[in-house]
This record gives structure tokens, C-alpha cells and sequence, in this order.
């Protein structure tokens, strides 16, 4: 995933690895309540911070305020909605921030990758995807940030796992994302193994 929201701000230290786009999974060992068991993607991964956005956390709110916030409320009251599927809104993070929306629509990208997960910040953007039907949409509402180095120290620590930001993961259904997060660390390093080719998805069927 390039780095987000902007397509165009790539640039990097060379030596230097940005995690931006990433996906972090907790491990067991995070005790914290509000990050156990939690599946984060990185947005914006400088020398300085690191935003993310925590993706399995699902909010049951009602979406005609934010609609209404987004497409005024004169053009939100003529707006046709019994076609839209359910809105989608996730908690992001405790820090407060512009709503994000992460989706699998090309043509209203501001940031994304080349598995079909793109990110929309930008308020006439937001006004397009809230009227139309992508296969994926997922709202999002505030973000999580890390300080200096503090991510990294995290890493290190083993408090989380690192994955690429696949479809598969960033739109899996909340409550079983970070169970298919924890499947698809264990086959990535099954995979490893010399002679390894095919594994059972449970020890039950050795």
C-alpha cells in the first residue's frame, strides 16, 4: 500500500523501512483492552509517529448524521438511501481525526495498494462513496497513533505481528478478523518449514 492518504508522497529514507500500508495484529500477549485482539492498519509511518486505524472494532450508530454532515443537510434530505446497503462504521482509535473510509472502488482512491484496498479521506470523495455500492465500504471514526520509535520498540517486544494488507484481512467480518490475522501468521510460518507444502487447517485432520 503506498503511503496514505497522499499517492504522492512516497518519499522514504533509503534506509529506512515504512510500515505504512501494513496490517498489525495484536498477539496474545496484549493485555491492554484496547488493543487486545486488535487488528490495525498502518496509515503513516514517518521517523517521527505512526497513525493506524483499528479495523475490527464495529460501532452500532446511526448513519444519517454523518450522511447529513457529509452531504448537507438540504442534499441529504433528496438523496435516494433505500438502495445503500448498511453502513459500515468502525472505532478507528481513540484520537479524533477526519472520518476515513477504506474500500475496494479504483476510481475514488486517494491512497491504496495493488491488492484492491484503497483509502478515502477527502470530503467530496467521502460524498461519492456514501451514495454509491462498492463491494466493500467500511467507515471509520478517529485513529490510534504511536509515538516515536514506540511501534518498533512494540515490534521488537512482540506485541504485534506485521502482514501485508490484503482484501482478505482489511474487509474480513470484525469478530473472526483477528482469528483469520492469527491462521494467516501460522501459515506463513509453516510455510517456512523445509518440505512443507500443504497443511491441515485443524491438528484434527493430520
Amino acid at each position: 500500500m503506498s503511503r496514505i492518504p497522499s499517492k504522492s508522497n512516497q518519499s522514504e529514507a533509503p534506509d529506512r523501512v515504512s510500515l505504512a500500508g501494513c496490517i498489525l495484529a495484536a498477539t496474545p500477549s496484549v493485555t491492554d483492552p484496547l488493543f487486545a485482539n486488535a487488528v490495525c492498519l498502518i496509515v503513516e509511518h514517518s521517523d517521527d509517529s505512526t497513525v493506524g486505524i483499528m479495523l475490527n472494532r464495529p460501532m452500532a450508530i446511526d448513519p444519517k448524521p454523518v450522511l447529513a454532515a457529509l452531504l448537507g443537510s438540504q442534499e441529504f434530505q433528496g438523496t435516494d438511501l433505500t438502495h445503500l446497503p448498511p453502513f459500515h462504521f468502525n472505532f478507528g482509535g481513540p484520537q479524533n481525526g477526519p472520518i476515513v473510509a477504506l474500500h475496494n472502488d479504483s476510481t475514488l482512491a486517494e491512497g491504496g495498494n495493488d491488492h484492491g484496498v484503497y483509502m478515502s479521506a477527502q470530503v467530496d470523495t467521502l460524498k461519492k462513496l456514501a451514495t454509491l455500492t462498492p463491494e466493500h465500504l467500511r467507515w471509520f471514526i478517529g485513529h490510534a497513533t504511536w509515538s516515536k520509535s514506540q511501534l518498533e520498540e512494540e515490534i521488537v517486544a512482540g506485541e504485534w505481528h506485521v502482514m501485508p494488507a490484503i482484501p482478505q484481512l482489511v474487509f474480513a467480518d470484525e469478530n473472526m478478523m483477528w482469528t483469520h490475522a492469527m491462521e494467516w501468521i501460522g501459515r506463513s510460518v509453516i510455510a517456512t518449514f523445509p518440505g512443507v507444502k500443504h497443511f491441515p487447517r485443524t491438528p484434527l485432520a493430520n
